[in-house]
């Protein structure tokens, strides 16, 4: 299950999902998109279609992408919650990229998804999103973290050139999780608000530039492979895709982990490979 990776020089990590895990959130991301909407009363029937995707009981799966053109004028909340899926084959990364269609990777995304689907307005979502975000460094909500993946990550830091963090979260809504993580020395470089995957394809000449590397020197960890991966991938770079779920997206990353600790011990393997070649 654990790939050789002994040539690795720099990383760069996402943050949400892949450094902490947290399987409850998305349910109340959706109570309070909903709370004062015409929705409202219907929240029992939306947050039941959130569950059927995440736990891969509805025909729509995570992996698959949306078409986010659809017109959805006059259409009921049944017709609007009835989302045809669209398989991942080569090619679809354009069409993620011109914004044409969604890929949902991960709860964040299936909110996202739904709350394009119910016509929720950006300022209501981003309300959501800032109270969301608070409660889950709550004690009562706290988010799943695993303290030796953290010094996994710190030692890494020492025997590599440049270790990144890169996260869309913006600053406000992310500073807190990385404190609380305890990762600010971890990383050299810390992006937030960082648009993956333009901002990941923007910044990535000037990391090989910078660091004097090839492309397959470089690992991408993350839980939203379009976003996180498939820009490291497509230039011969090595991927971890981590998340608790199976993700029907047909890309052959190096490696899928499920857990923290699962992450751990992929990350303790590149570590022994980079202090070798420290002492080489």
């Amino acid at each position: 299950r654990y790939k050789k990776m002994d040539n690795i020089k720099v990383i760069i990590c996402d943050l949400d999902g892949t450094l902490y895990q947290d399987r409850q959130y998305y349910k109340r991301f959706i109570s309070h998109l909903l709370k004062g909407s015409v929705f409202e009363e219907f929240e029992a029937l939306i947050q039941a279609k959130a569950d059927a995707i995440i736990e891969g009981k509805d025909k729509f799966l995570l992996g698959h992408l949306y078409d986010r053109t659809m017109d959805l004028t006059g259409k009921t909340l049944e017709e609007r919650l009835d989302i045809e899926p669209i398989v991942n084959i080569d090619g679809h990364f354009e069409n993620y990229l011109d914004r044409k269609y969604g890929f949902i990777g991960d709860g964040w995304s299936i909110v996202f998804m739904l709350a394009s689907q119910l016509g929720i307005a950006k300022e209501v979502v981003d309300r959501a999103f800032a109270k969301v975000r608070e409660e889950m460094l709550m004690p009562e909500y706290a988010i799943e973290v695993n303290e030796q993946l953290v010094q996994v990550l710190g030692e890494l830091a020492k025997y590599t050139e440049g270790m990144y963090m890169m996260t869309n979260t913006a600053r406000p809504e992310a500073i807190d999780f990385t404190k609380y993580i305890n990762l600010e020395d971890k990383f050299n470089i810390i992006h937030y608000g960082a648009d993956k995957p333009f901002g990941l394809m923007e910044h990535l000449p000037g990391i090989l530039k910078n660091h004097h590397i090839e492309g397959s020197e470089i690992l991408a960890i993350g839980d939203h492979g379009y976003n996180d991966l498939y820009p490291v991938k497509a230039i011969g770079g090595h991927t971890i895709l981590t998340s608790p779920y199976d993700i029907h997206d047909h890309v052959d990353w190096s490696v899928r982990v499920h857990t923290l600790e699962q992450l751990r011990e992929q990350l303790e393997e590149v570590l022994v490979y980079c202090k070798k070649r420290e002492s080489a």
